[in-house]
């Protein structure tokens, strides 16, 4: 197995550099053909989808079709994939990717409320993350 930092996976996705862009592209490429997955972490995809946003200004439609390409092809792998695609599939219609995941997270370790002062949050999940209980 092989991880991915962030600096790596927005250079496969930008190509502002070329020749690091071509090194990623071919880690991946030789991945492939050796069956060795590439272990994407939440925080680089918390990081990535951060960059992205504030250095790149890419759209929120061009990152959720990143985020659903690489959940999608088999070489790379995530420690919790149905964490990730929960807070990839509610990113597409608003809110922070970062918070996102984390109410996810959450969820999936039976939390039973989320508390928060974060009222985007709030208006997201209404019976999930509130501010008091």
């Amino acid at each position: 197995m092989i991880a991915l930092d962030t600096n790596a996976l927005v250079r496969m996705l930008i190509e502002d550099d070329e020749s690091q862009a071509k090194r990623v592209q071919q880690v991946v490429v030789s991945a492939e053909k050796n069956s060795v997955q590439i272990i994407i972490l939440p925080e680089v995809l918390i990081e990535t989808v951060w960059v992205l946003e504030s250095v790149y200004r890419c759209t929120r439609k061009d990152i959720s079709q990143f985020l659903e390409n690489l959940i999608s092809t088999e070489t790379f792998t995530f420690p919790d994939s149905t964490v990730i695609r929960n807070a990839v599939n509610h990113y597409k219609k608003r809110g922070d990717f970062a918070d996102l995941l984390i109410v996810a997270q959450a969820r999936k370790h039976k939390a039973i409320k989320f508390f928060s002062f974060d009222k985007n949050l709030q208006k997201i999940f209404p019976d999930y993350v509130v501010e008091s209980i």
